[in-house]
């Protein structure tokens, strides 16, 4: 046996020396296996797509065939040390599933100040069997080392024109196939692999390597984009805020008049201004937040703020005052900065900051951002009994009870974040419609139908919350803020809308009016607040009026408060922006009356149009460059 082992024919056939091909198709099978596996666990939390298979064999040969060409003397070292990394890119994924339910970005490189936190618990959940993923490197380190003198030649040979010719043939092959899957999966999800809002189910689709693949190319176009920030740029922001900051006051009758409450926040998935106070067939759609309506504060001209980050725009808006990120989604490119948010100034006046959410941590990277806004707990979805699930997670109704329960037992005073899930579009998950009972009527089986069936849902369960909230005690020694997070019904669908609103949504103005999310505030012992009525707003005004609320100065981020009596416009994210009830959109030189859409004279908005540019071009700095330490000099 032994010399069957050790003869040349084994390795030799038809004068050709097998030793090296065995070696690097070992190789790559063995890559191929630990992505395959780590994808197997990735499944567990999202639908594994199959063809991702090929794709991740595809990707482990177009890696290991450059290093086949490498120096034959430094050949071994190389493919050994490819292997070692993308082995420890492996455990790194795997570890980061186990922990935040989440794959590994190199965006998130920058998060060095959270490892100490967290990395015992991280450990904690190392298991001695993981170190099998790395039995290869010893494997290939021990075939190389006692079948490399059976033969007069060399174990790595040196590279003919006919082997880079056919190595290159075949990691173009290999390449193509991943492009195709690529390509297929871009245009069945758009714009997926730029923001990568759900790193798993990208992962299931295109494969781990190739997902690290477009993660990194992300990540590495963002820095090569960005220029260096001059010394007088930096100065420019510092002044731009200092002038920012002596503008701001603190309103008569509102600063301090809940100073010392609790505060809860919930961010309602999808909610519309338009579905509150809504009658369908003579019933209402939202009985319980119209009766917290009559109790508390309704702000009616709010407008939705989001870029391509959806809910996390929102919660990012709501707790940071800072816009939407330029490109891509400022959750998932920036987690790795230093913010001056609403939660950490609150942890900074004696408050424990908690985010509550159904998902998994990893969706919208939260897992990671909580801990930079400045949150000390998050609860996610692996920290509730997931007795009911409905759509993407965990039900409303489930998530409120269950929430309610926590934070009656929490030390006062707190901040509790809470974002709703069930109400998320498509709105006609089978089991939502069920609960709902609501009778849509004619719009039965439409999209505006069936979400006006998840908001009743969503409306029911709110109103069970806040009774339990009044039975605990918890209601009259707490701020409460309720606001929907972005648009819900797609332009396609807005026949169907215009219908039941009685609206014409075929003229622009009317489209851009509807896209008003209600956000009511209600203050124990205070019948209303006393708003600017008059000023268009947005959730970039919320954290500084709560804060005031609250008797404590918020001196971050970009917005000013709803007390306010000045003329600062709501801006969005492409530079458009309404100010007071006029609708203005520079890339088209126009503005208009965003109810009654009379046009009026655009010359006349272009001092604000360059306010609202600047604005934009000083959030897009603070993110770009990581400025909020340097501007407060912390």
């Amino acid at each position: 046996m032994n010399h069957l082992l050790n003869s040349r024919a084994v390795y030799r056939a038809a004068g050709r020396d097998y030793r090296e091909l065995i070696f690097f198709s070992f190789m790559i099978l063995a890559i191929f296996l630990k992505f395959y596996f780590l994808e197997y666990e990735v499944s567990r939390a999202v639908t594994r797509v199959p063809f991702s298979v090929a794709a991740s064999l595809a990707i482990a040969a177009a890696l290991v065939l450059p290093a086949s060409l490498f120096w034959h003397r430094g050949r071994l070292a190389l493919s050994l040390l490819l292997d070692f990394m993308l082995t420890a890119l492996v455990i790194t994924d795997i570890l980061h599933m186990r922990y935040y339910s989440d794959l590994f970005t190199s965006h998130n490189l920058g998060l060095s100040a959270q490892v100490g936190e967290v990395s015992e618990s991280v450990f904690a959940l190392f298991s001695a069997k993981d170190l099998l993923y790395f039995f290869d490197i010893p494997v290939l380190f021990g075939y190389f080392r006692i079948f490399r003198h059976i033969s007069v030649h060399p174990f790595f040979h040196r590279i003919t024109r006919r082997r880079f010719f056919r190595t290159c043939l075949l990691f173009a092959a290999a390449v193509a196939v991943v492009a195709f899957h690529i390509s297929g999966y871009n245009k069945k999800v758009p714009g997926v692999l730029r923001s990568m809002w759900d790193r798993p189910a990208v992962c299931n689709n295109v494969g781990a390597l190739t997902y690290h693949l477009a993660d990194s190319w992300n990540t590495l176009t963002d820095r090569a984009a960005r220029p260096k920030l001059s010394a007088s740029e930096l100065e420019g922001v510092r002044e731009w805020f200092e002038g920012h900051l002596s503008r701001q006051r603190r309103p008569q009758g509102v600063f301090g008049i809940a100073r010392g409450k609790n505060l809860i926040v919930i961010q309602v998935e999808s909610l519309q201004s338009f579905a509150v106070g809504l009658k369908v067939g003579g019933r209402e759609v939202t009985p319980n937040l119209n009766a917290f309506v009559r109790e508390a504060s309704l702000a009616s001209n709010v407008y939705n703020q989001t870029g391509s980050g959806n809910s996390s725009d929102a919660e990012f808006l709501a707790n940071a005052a800072l816009y939407p990120a330029a490109s891509g989604v400022a959750y998932t490119r920036f987690a790795g900065n230093h913010y001056a948010a609403l939660p950490g100034v609150l942890r900074e006046n004696g408050y424990r900051a908690v985010a509550m959410h159904g998902d998994r941590a990893g969706f919208w990277n939260r897992g990671h951002m909580y801990p930079a806004l400045g949150f000390e707990r998050f609860i996610s979805k692996k920290d509730y009994v997931n007795d009911e699930s409905i759509g993407m997670g965990l039900s409303d109704r489930s998530f409120f009870r269950q929430s309610l329960a926590m934070l009656s037992r929490e030390r006062q005073p707190f901040y509790a974040f809470m974002i709703t899930l069930t109400s998320h579009y498509p709105y006609s998950f089978p089991k939502l419609l069920e609960q709902a009972a609501f009778d849509a009527g004619e719009y039965k089986g439409t999209v505006v139908g069936s979400y006006l069936a998840a908001i009743h849902y969503l409306d029911r369960e709110f109103g069970a919350f806040i009774k339990g909230l009044k039975k605990s005690g918890l209601y009259d020694n707490s701020v409460i803020a309720l606001y929907g997070d972005h648009n819900a019904i797609p332009r396609w669908d807005s026949p169907t809308l215009s219908k039941l609103l009685g609206i014409d949504f075929t003229k622009d103005h009317n489209w851009r009016y509807v896209q008003r999310v209600p956000l009511v505030i209600n203050v124990p012992g205070v019948k209303k607040l006393v708003w600017n009525h008059k000023m268009a707003l947005g959730l970039v005004n919320l954290p500084r009026s709560l804060a005031l609320l609250l008797g404590i100065d918020f001196e971050s981020g970009l917005g000013t408060d709803i007390f306010d009596g000045s003329d600062a416009p709501v801006i969005f994210r492409n530079g458009s922006y309404v100010t007071g009830e006029i609708f203005v959109e520079p890339a088209k030189k126009s503005a208009v009356n965003v109810r009654s859409g009379e046009p009026r004279d655009y010359s006349a908005y272009a001092e604000m149009t360059e306010r609202v540019k600047k604005t934009l071009d000083i959030s897009d700095k603070i993110l770009e460059y990581d400025l909020m330490p340097q501007i407060y000099n912390k």
